[in-house]
């Protein structure tokens, strides 16, 4: 009895602590904001670099003071990008504010916390991180009483300012999501597609999730807002600009009537074909079969692939090596704000190979390669250009297997591909540059 007695007190107490800090006014929003990386790879910027950085000169930090001096000064490079709990990228920058006081006598007030200040050469000095596009006041006091108000808000840009203002994220990539109406004001948004309805007769609905710095609702009501768009139509608001007019704002983008899940492209190029054949080698032509059937379409990229790759001179008696595989792929991991995938591949693969022309006889074998796959997103600032490796591996005493391939485009796209197979003393590989294109989508 007494074991139960002191669980339920404890039970009590923790549901107590729970709504006490659910309900705590000191919690800040953007506490479980998760920083958004960026990392420079030779010519490569993953993340980061596709959102503007912000000039701090169009975010004044105006001081009123109650009569003590109070100074602030931004951190020049601290501008840094965070992800909210929605997924939207946002801009932060540290703020320093200066008192000329020992740091015991003055507080700030800073989004429902207290900060203290620390001594420095200049006075008691501290600083904030400030959410550029939301901005806020703080409150400095001293010796316990009221001494200032700094207040942080984006100012309207100047007619034909040439700043890059406008952070679409890369989610919205694929559909050319644009907005028209705010040129003047700082604004991040980002984007998922969800399909609706049957497999097989599937629309496109389009989520659009946005925030603007002094952007309000006629009633005054601030961003953050979200917009659903379906069939290509524009929707359209009426807002105040951060100069505090009215105006008309229309978000667009090329969202298709129908989501179609299976996608089908095909390939070709001139290859180098090599056998164990002894003849027909050298320059080859390659015809290539790309198929993409996606069980989910968000989430993890759950997918299952198939492709069909053959290299031959064309020739009756000129060797002939054929690769087929179908596997399914799965997103193992993406990081850095979803712009880096590592992709599992599983299945199995058929090869073919004629020594002496599709006439003669024909050896065939079955393989279960593994692999993966490298994909980034937007590569090279190029919205909505992919580049991409992978590789399969089958290694092993009688028959060794090995495919490495580098893609780089959108719809069309170029490819480098090497296939090489050995079983028994037999042998083929083929390596070579492609071309290719979608022709079809179903489903």
């Amino acid at each position: 009895m007494r074991q139960n007695r002191t669980a339920a007190i404890v039970a009590f107490g923790l549901a107590l602590a729970t709504v006490g800090r659910a309900q705590s006014p000191a919690e800040d929003p953007l506490d479980g904001a998760v920083r958004v990386p960026r990392i420079a790879i030779g010519p490569l910027v993953l993340v980061g670099a596709d959102h503007p950085a912000p000039d701090l000169d169009d975010f004044p930090a105006t001081v009123e003071s109650d009569g003590a001096s109070v100074e602030t000064r931004w951190i020049e490079g601290s501008v840094k990008w965070v992800l909210a709990n929605d997924g939207l990228p946002l801009p932060r920058a540290r703020l320093r504010v200066i008192v000329p006081a020992a740091p015991e006598r003055a507080l700030l007030r800073w989004r429902g916390r207290a900060v203290p200040f620390q001594a420095g050469a200049d006075g008691a000095s501290t600083e904030i991180f400030v959410p550029l596009l939301e901005g806020g006041e703080a409150r400095v006091e001293l010796d316990g009483r009221p001494a200032g108000r700094i207040k942080i808000a984006a100012k309207s840009a100047p007619s034909g300012s040439q700043t890059v203002r406008h952070a679409i994220d890369h989610s919205c990539s694929p559909w050319n999501v644009s907005i028209q109406g705010l040129d003047d004001a700082y604004l991040s948004m980002n984007c998922r597609m969800t399909p609706i309805g049957r497999v097989g007769v599937e629309e496109s609905f389009l989520e659009i999730h946005w925030t603007a710095a002094r952007v309000t609702l006629p009633d005054g009501s601030a961003p953050p807002m979200a917009a659903q768009l379906r069939d290509g139509r524009p929707a359209r608001m009426t807002l105040i600009g951060p100069d505090g007019t009215r105006r008309l704002v229309e978000l667009s983008a090329a969202v298709p009537p129908r989501l179609h899940r299976l996608r089908l492209a095909w390939g070709a190029g001139p290859y180098r074909l090599s056998s164990s054949a002894g003849s027909g080698e050298g320059l080859s032509g390659s015809a290539m079969l790309y198929g993409n059937f996606r069980l989910r379409t968000a989430e993890d990229g759950l997918s299952i692939r198939a492709f069909e790759a053959a290299v031959s001179q064309g020739s009756a008696n000129a060797p002939f090596f054929n690769n087929f595989g179908l596997y399914f792929s799965y997103d193992l991991a993406r990081v850095w704000d979803s712009r880096l995938h590592l992709t599992a591949l599983l299945g199995m693969q058929t090869v073919t190979f004629a020594p002496q022309g599709l006439s003669r006889r024909a050896y065939s074998a079955a393989l279960a390669p593994q692999g993966f796959e490298i994909s980034y997103p937007d590569a090279f600032g190029r919205r909505n250009k992919t580049l991409s490796g992978g590789l399969f591996l089958q290694p092993a005493a009688e028959t060794s297997y090995q495919n490495f391939w580098t893609r780089y485009g959108g719809n069309w796209f170029g490819e480098l591909n090497h296939i090489s197979w050995r079983s028994r003393g037999r042998y083929a590989r083929m390596s070579g540059v492609s071309i290719g294109m979608p022709f079809a989508s179903f489903f």
